[in-house]
């Protein structure tokens, strides 16, 4: 697991100054599935993500100096970024009168937009975000069949059907389910002091 105190703010304050290669490189490192991830839900073309990712790295380059932790939290700051990039974007397709409704029109976008839907949807993709990385992690840390006790508890199966699936006892899927919960939570926890500026 990571430890909490490696990034926090001061990743953002040390990626902030170009010459810092290092900070820059795990930034991205961070952040880079993140944006990826806002690319596809807001509907950019597999063909187009990469470029577009590009795109918003670039203006992070020259924007992420100016982001105000006590305006807004930095995913919503980050998720506005990448969501006006798909806007120019989407201007710049043939379809743009077909997709640009759904983001709303240019003066209505700012980082501060508070709307309901897309505040909702930042939060429900950022959930997913992280509890997907915290779930990779916990892979790497569970060998054998922990793993699986887990995910089938996760599709609603009984202690009982878990132990006849996999031949352990019931006390056995009990322990290893409570096992690999909490170290997911642990990872969860750490994982939004990693990328959750306070």
């Amino acid at each position: 697991m990571t430890e909490p105190n490696q990034t926090r703010y001061t990743l953002l304050q040390r990626a902030c100054d170009l010459h810092d290669e290092q900070a820059w490189e795990e930034f991205v490192s961070h952040y880079r599935r993140f944006i990826f991830y806002i690319l596809r839900e807001l509907g950019v073309a597999d063909r187009d993500i990469e470029d577009l990712a590009q795109q918003v790295l670039l203006h992070l380059t020259k924007d992420l100096s100016s982001y105000d932790q006590s305006r807004a939290r930095f995913r919503t700051w980050l998720s506005m970024v990448i969501r006006n990039a798909a806007l120019v974007h989407f201007r710049q397709q043939k379809s743009r009168k077909e997709r640009i409704h759904i983001f709303g029109e240019e003066q209505n976008i700012d980082y501060m937009d508070q709307s309901t839907d897309i505040e909702l949807r930042i939060e429900q993709e950022w959930a997913a975000y992280v509890a997907n990385i915290a779930m990779s992690r916990v892979r790497e840390v569970f060998k054998g069949q922990a793993i699986e006790v887990f995910e089938l508890g996760l599709d609603g199966r009984s202690a009982a059907e878990i132990a006849a699936k996999t031949g352990l006892s019931v006390a056995s899927v009990y322990t290893l389910k409570k096992r690999v919960k909490k170290r997911l939570y642990l990872e969860i926890r750490a994982l939004v002091t990693e990328l959750e500026p306070s």
